[in-house]
């Protein structure tokens, strides 16, 4: 248990410049490996068959730590936390969600459950449906790394999501702020058309910060503001 840390990367809303909420990011630091990263271990873990286990102990820490902000006060902060596909397809994957929140006092509209496109490519009516379950409880979910696997504009408005995440591979392309024709203007201007709200990751310059603002991206985060 000790090996396995969460560390928390804080979201900035563009306008009111506020902390909004944290992604929790599990770290792996072992005394026999050293620092081993989240791409190995969670690669392993999803091959040995322990993603089960180790999903559900990285979703208690986030919702306790998410438990001592909301007792400070801070009532409306959200915790986003990566899910598998694994996790999702288990019969009883709405259950343990629900008895964490419970176990923990948080309330659903604390929680954000972030998955990756790739979730989607096989059982995707199955997993869309858990999907509008959790939403349907007041948790949020977003889309990660949106725009990079097989999901396209079109695709957007059928997903069973609140919030889509911009890939840092768009963000870094924002170089001088007046790019004409990056596709992360048309990401966020058609996700608002859906209803959806808009976070831009892997952002690392003041540069990136203010092209985004000024194409009404709703929330940042990135090493500009904090690792």
């Amino acid at each position: 248990d000790g090996i396995i840390h969460l560390e928390y990367q804080p979201k900035i809303h563009s306008t009111t410049n506020k902390i909004v909420g944290f992604e929790a990011l599990a770290r792996m630091n072992s005394k026999k490996l050293g620092v081993v990263p989240p791409s190995e271990f969670i690669d392993i873990a999803e091959r040995k068959q322990l993603i089960l286990p180790l999903g559900t102990m990285i979703l208690e820490k986030a919702c306790i730590f998410t438990k001592k902000l909301v007792d400070l006060g801070y009532e409306d902060i959200r915790m986003a936390v990566n899910v598998s596909g694994i996790q999702l397809l288990m019969d009883d994957f709405l259950d343990t969600v629900t008895d964490i929140v419970n176990k923990t006092g948080i309330n659903t509209r604390n929680l954000e459950l972030e998955i990756t496109e790739t979730v989607l490519l096989e059982n995707y009516s199955l997993i869309n449906g858990v999907l509008q379950q959790l939403r349907d409880k007041g948790i949020e979910v977003s889309m990660d790394d949106f725009g990079t696997g097989f999901s396209s504009l079109a695709s957007m408005g059928e997903l069973n999501i609140d919030i889509v995440k911009i890939d840092r591979h768009f963000i870094k392309k924002i170089v001088n702020g007046f790019e004409q024709n990056l596709i992360t203007t048309d990401i966020i201007s058609m996700a608002h058309k859906l209803g959806l709200e808009v976070i831009a990751e892997g952002v690392e310059t003041k540069i990136q910060k203010d092209y985004l603002i000024r194409h009404n991206c709703d929330i940042m985060q990135g090493y500009y503001f904090s690792r």
